[in-house]
């Protein structure tokens, strides 16, 4: 493990977060079914990450009760329920736009799906980050942020 994770994991643990790294879409999911109970409801924010590491998949096959808002045919009703479940459910997972070094999370959030249930709900809340959003400080990432929004057409 490199010394950029290292520091970020130690850090989230002094931010009573604790931390935990995988190498590959297995390792997540063994982590995954380790941290949540069979049977426990689980929500999910829009990421790419969850995406890309099949986590979406994942909670599909198991034995978790699974607020799918990404499953195909999904009406606008059905989707804002989901997402009012997601306040309710056992485990919310989601991604993040950064990670720092000193263990804080970086949210941009276009409707709040992501931000609102890991503040007001869920017992557990789990943020799957690649190695590629750590940054060093939080500023470092507002400016790379806001460069990018101006940049944006």
């Amino acid at each position: 493990m490199d010394s950029r994770i290292q520091k970020t994991i130690q850090s989230l643990q002094r931010n009573n977060m604790p931390g935990y790294y995988v190498e590959d879409e297995t390792e997540l999911t063994a982590l995954l079914k380790k941290l949540i109970p069979e049977g426990s409801s689980v929500g999910c924010g829009d990421s790419v990450t969850l995406e890309q590491t099949g986590v979406f998949d994942f909670l599909r096959t198991e034995s978790y009760v699974f607020y799918d808002k990404h499953r195909p045919g999904l009406f606008s009703e059905e989707k804002r329920s989901i997402y009012l479940q997601n306040f309710g459910a056992d485990t919310f997972i989601t991604g993040t736009n950064a990670i720092t070094q000193d263990g804080k999370l970086f949210h941009i959030d276009g409707n709040g799906s992501r931000v609102a249930p890991m503040l007001y709900g869920p017992e557990q809340v789990i943020v799957v980050v690649g190695k590629n959003k750590i940054t060093e400080t939080v500023e470092e990432k507002c400016r790379f942020s806001l460069a990018c929004l101006c940049l944006s057409y």
